[in-house]
């Protein structure tokens, strides 16, 4: 996760599949969320999870615990009914807002076995 930029829906999709079939367990802990406008957020928090097959590239194997801390910066784009977001909490209109950019900034903090 470290250095690299995901771009585009299905990008960002294929990635979010393979980190969770890897690690179908993955809890966020201490959330802050800063949102300046509605196309962009930068998000804090510390993560945990468990991987259920070994990552040789990472020296993780199945069963090891990953604890991180980390950002990501995400940016937005409205693809819903409308030109324009009305402004509306609505299931419907949150789901008109698609990520097309992502970046993540991950500090490990601790790896290994629970």
């Amino acid at each position: 996760m470290n250095n690299i930029s995901r771009e585009g829906i299905e990008s960002i999709r294929e990635f979010y599949a393979q980190a969770y079939s890897a690690m179908p367990t993955f809890r966020i802990t201490e959330p802050k969320t800063t949102g300046f406008t509605p196309e962009f957020v930068a998000c804090e928090m510390r993560c945990e999870g468990e991987y259920v097959i070994d990552l040789p590239h990472s020296s993780l194997k199945a069963g090891e615990t990953l604890r991180l801390v980390g950002v990501s910066l995400f940016w937005w784009r409205w693809e819903g009914e409308g030109a324009e977001w009305d402004g509306s909490l609505s299931e419907e209109a949150i789901r008109g807002w698609k990520i097309v950019r992502e970046r993540a900034y991950y500090n490990f903090t601790n790896k290994g076995s629970q």
